[in-house]
């Protein structure tokens, strides 16, 4: 049986890959100025990156240090960044870090979910 902490990093994953995913349907057949001009599209992917942010805060030390491929730092300091300076957003970070990046995260991340 694995440790509960295991199993928490395992959940926390899954939740990771579940909201980066709905981004990414979110904005299929979008453009970068259909979310300037679509406040729900931009607050929900807003709220998927802050998600994202937040679980990955949540994954213990040990997992991180396993799966260092994995740009935990930068999903928490992401998700700090919008928090703390929602009055301040540069919506086409926002739309590179759905589009491109997230991409690239499903990809690290399925094979170890």
């Amino acid at each position: 049986m694995p440790p509960k902490s295991f199993e928490a990093d395992a959940i926390r994953v899954k939740h990771i890959l579940d909201a980066a995913r709905e981004a990414l349907a979110f904005v299929r057949n979008k453009s970068q100025q259909g979310l300037r001009q679509d406040r729900k599209l931009a607050l929900s992917l807003i709220k998927e990156i802050e998600m994202i942010g937040e679980a990955a805060s949540r994954v213990s030390a040990a997992f991180r240090e396993r799966h260092r491929d994995v740009p935990w730092e930068a999903m928490i300091a992401t998700r700090n960044r919008l928090i703390h300076g929602y009055f301040d957003i540069d919506y086409g970070i926002v739309w590179d870090t759905v589009t491109i990046e997230f991409p690239k995260l499903i990809e690290k991340l399925k094979n170890i979910a």
